[in-house]
């Protein structure tokens, strides 16, 4: 009777064993349809463009493009399909300056006087190396872009920037905190240069991307013509709209230089994201120094990420010089996980690259139409299908001011901005939505920094139709027509104003001046 029990149950335990090993294979024969799937509904809902790269353990699962790489011509996105990259370039010049470390000719503990004589010796002095690297070095980002866009060489910009710093001066001492900066890789860049004795595109060239066989890879400049390069996009309900390089018009040669100029495809990052697990670029010694966490964060590191992902994905969190680093529980392995990532714009590009440096898995998106945070989105539930775990509940927000001001007014226009305001408004799954008096503050902007009243206008009547309790936007839109010489309707808005709240004392004065009048 044993003996038949015995049966029985290995039997039973024989195809228990079976049947998992046929789910596991069927899970991992359909990972690529699971996927394909996932990014169809960010190409259905909002719309999403560009390609999609995920790895294990240096093997390519799936690599797809999805919508098109030009609307005009029909023609569609590939893997092999080109992107700008924006700040995915930073690890690219960190990996350079760790490689000229390992080569003797620059040792971190060196200042940015040690290379870049036009800089001020009172603040470059105190800036190390390592600083820039980490963004520890207390440099502005900088802000205000639109001042750099006419720069037409690496000097004016440098001129331009140090005219800057010493306008609005450091962030924090050297050293002392944590701030991102731009500026501080532009300066990485000439350091590279000078210590290299060669242009930076040669070095990257020379000792990263021929190595490596990123023949897709290239630092973008004015006039560069790609045989598979992308056009970015964002779209409106009845059209599709791109960057505005008339009145946006720089050459990212200057403005990206070392920062975020890269073009790039994400087979190419692949094969980059796959050396950072061998020796091919760096010995073990410096590229454990490269991918090593240096100093510890507590800022969010993904705007509205839930704090379930922020726990379940930046645990223990900071950076190095490879970027953003985090350690983070392995559920499967019940173990660690170290995760390395970095995000990108360029113009209307955005791009992600995540590599969970255990396992070796690689997730990489590049979107030429895309909300910025759906590709962190999208990342962490590849993530979690990679690792047979449930992802519905993952949702990262964005700022629908941030997308609106950035993304729809500079290159299609403040009324069709406004529509969209009015169209994304009732989003709230995927935008953080402002508050009730953005729209006056906005105007306030659009008057008094660009003097377009016409459109200061529209923004205010929007404003008081929106929310029409406020005595502020009358007050405001009192003041806008007033600059516009249209007397009459501010006397209107004025009187608006005062009846919402009688004690407007700035309204009052206003009446008894043009009622005088």
């Amino acid at each position: 009777m044993r003996t038949i029990k015995w049966i029985f149950a290995s039997v039973a335990l024989l195809a228990a064993v079976a049947s998992t090993g046929v789910r596991a294979h069927s899970v991992n024969r359909n990972l690529p349809e699971q996927i394909d799937r996932l990014v169809q509904g960010y190409v259905a809902d909002p719309g999403f463009m560009g390609s999609v790269l995920v790895a294990e353990k240096g093997k390519i699962l799936f690599a797809k493009g999805y919508g098109l790489a030009d609307v005009e011509k029909n023609i569609p996105n590939t893997p092999d399909t080109q992107f700008g990259v924006g700040s995915i370039t930073k690890q690219f010049t960190a990996l350079l300056v760790t490689q000229l470390l390992e080569q003797g000719k620059l040792t971190l503990d060196q200042t940015v006087s040690d290379f870049v004589p036009a800089f001020p010796r009172d603040i470059g002095d105190r800036i190390t190396v390592e600083m820039l690297l980490c963004h520890t070095s207390g440099l502005i980002l900088p802000e205000g872009i639109e001042r750099y866009y006419y720069a037409a060489s690496k000097d004016e910009f440098l001129q331009e920037y140090i005219k800057q710093l010493r306008e609005d001066g450091l962030r924090f001492e050297p050293g002392k905190g944590y701030g991102y900066s731009n500026g501080g890789y532009f300066l990485l860049g000439l350091i590279i240069e000078k210590a290299g004795g060669k242009p930076y595109e040669e070095l990257l060239r020379e000792q990263i991307l021929d190595p490596l066989g990123m023949k897709d890879t290239f630092c973008d400049r004015k006039g560069l013509a790609l045989k598979n390069g992308a056009t970015c996009y964002r779209r409106l309900p009845d059209r599709y709209f791109s960057w505005d390089e008339e009145t946006n018009a720089y050459d990212p040669a200057v403005w990206g230089f070392g920062c975020g100029n890269m073009i790039s495809t994400v087979r190419d990052l692949f094969k980059f994201s796959q050396a950072l697990s061998t020796t091919r670029l760096l010995s073990k010694k410096h590229m454990d120094l490269y991918l090593k966490m240096r100093n510890v964060k507590t800022r969010r590191p993904i705007p509205y990420m839930s704090e379930g992902l922020i726990n379940e994905y930046f645990a223990a969190y900071g950076n190095g010089f490879v970027g953003e680093i985090s350690v983070i529980d392995d559920p499967a392995a019940e173990g660690k996980e170290t995760l390395i990532w970095h995000d990108g714009t360029h113009k209307l590009f955005v791009s992600n690259h995540f590599h969970f440096m255990n396992k070796d898995q690689i997730i990489i998106i590049c979107g030429n139409l895309t909300i910025r945070g759906e590709g962190d989105e999208m990342a962490f539930k590849i993530h979690r299908l990679l690792n047979q775990r449930p992802f519905e509940d993952i949702r990262i927000r964005y700022s629908l001011t941030q997308y609106i001001e950035e993304d729809v007014a500079m290159h299609a226009g403040i009324p069709a901005a406004m529509d969209e305001y009015l169209r994304l408004k009732k989003d709230t799954s995927r935008f953080v939505l402002p508050d009730q008096g953005y729209l006056v503050r906005i105007s306030k902007i659009v008057r008094e920094e660009l003097g377009d009243m016409d459109n200061a206008i529209l923004i205010l009547k929007l404003a008081v139709a929106e929310s029409p309790d406020s005595w502020q936007a009358y007050d405001a839109l009192g003041d806008t027509y007033l600059a516009n010489n249209d007397q009459a309707a501010a006397i209107q808005c004025f009187k608006k104003s005062l009846e919402l709240n009688p004690e407007n004392t700035h309204a009052q004065e206003m009446l008894k001046k043009l009622e005088i009048k």
